[in-house]
């Protein structure tokens, strides 16, 4: 089934256009947003719920290392860094993992001996080990990651799926696949091909399909204000519109080499549901083969998808979503959908 999607930045442009009242700007002068960011957020939120938002933005989160069980167990790991005078924190949710705590002066978590020697991987926040565990739960096989780098996902799925079934970690940006290279080399792990391409030419460039897919699609970065504040006011909505074109493009090409009853999860670091929600239903409307399912594993208690935002109602399968909400999560913001694909 080839199923062509034609959609205009003008068209997005139009129905996820909101205009800000007079709060909303105000609320944006003071914390230096997007007036139609806020406005979006009052709508969803509610003032008070979108106060601890912008609050939780601006509180940096602990970063979180994996270890490589191929190379240390983790109480190994977990005594050299208390040794060198990290603080741990375990996270319940997931095993072989600690949050920091508290770091020492020197050295820095990424440039101990342990991390050179390839004995962790250090995530900038737990939230984005969820994606691989909601992926390939209950799963043994290949697994295209169609938007790889930097490579902390893949990493993570090379572990998952056993070391007799291989990550395709594609990625259109060679100086990003550099770096995903130079952590498989300094981690030891050898179940890894990588692709070089622009995800929209994958179905012509790779003859086979997968059960699985994780896209970790390019986005606004909204979720992620508390990395990098500039992401407060640098999308404007036409640019917003862009992104949303790409997102739907890049959805769709990869569902074209989805094989039947397999599983895509979508994801983004951004909590806009023009990008999210949005993006999914209008995959739905076009094609009459996917919908979106609830995650078999529950890791903890998260927040479900959107079912309308301002004029547009969704698909009412994108409640399904997941959403990971700063202020109420403790973790950068990120959205996850997982598709799955009919046979007909």
């Amino acid at each position: 089934m080839n199923n062509r999607i034609r959609v205009s930045v003008d068209d997005i442009y139009r129905e996820i256009y909101v205009e800000p009242g007079e709060l909303a700007f105000k609320i944006a002068e003071q914390y230096n947003y997007q007036p139609y960011m806020i406005q979006r957020y009052l709508q969803i939120l509610g003032f008070d719920n979108t106060l601890k938002l912008l609050q939780a933005f601006e509180k940096r989160p602990k970063p979180v290392v994996k270890t490589n069980t191929r190379l240390i167990s983790s109480i190994d790991l977990k005594k050299r860094l208390i040794e060198l005078g990290f603080v741990l924190e375990e996270i319940d949710w997931i095993g072989d993992a600690y949050r920091i705590v508290k770091q020492p002066g020197s050295p820095t978590i990424g440039s101990t001996h342990e991390y050179l020697k390839g004995y962790y991987y250090v995530y900038r926040d737990s939230a984005s080990i969820i994606p691989p565990l909601l992926l390939v739960e209950n799963y043994k096989g290949d697994v295209l990651d169609a938007c790889a780098a930097p490579g902390g996902k893949t990493v993570l799925l090379s572990e998952l799926i056993g070391d007799n079934n291989t990550v395709y970690a594609n990625d259109i940006a060679l100086y990003r696949l550099k770096t995903l290279v130079s952590h498989l080399i300094r981690m030891k792990i050898s179940n890894v091909k990588i692709i070089w391409s622009d995800v929209s030419k994958l179905p012509r460039l790779i003859n086979r399909k997968f059960d699985r897919i994780l896209l970790d699609a390019p986005c606004s970065g909204e979720g992620i204000i508390m990395l990098d504040p500039s992401r407060k006011t640098k999308t404007s909505l036409r640019d917003l519109s862009i992104i949303v074109k790409k997102e739907i493009e890049l959805l769709n090409s990869c569902l074209e080499i989805l094989g039947d009853n397999g599983i895509l999860v979508y994801t983004t670091c951004s909590i806009a549901p023009e990008e999210n929600e949005y993006v999914v239903s209008k995959i739905i409307e076009t094609r009459n083969d996917v919908e979106v399912v609830k995650p078999s594993l529950q890791l903890f208690k998260w927040s479900s998808g959107l079912k309308s935002f301002g004029r547009i109602v969704f698909n009412q399968s994108v409640e399904n979503c997941v959403r990971i909400w700063p202020h109420l999560h403790n973790m950068i913001g990120l959205t996850i959908c997982i598709l799955s694909k009919k046979r007909y």
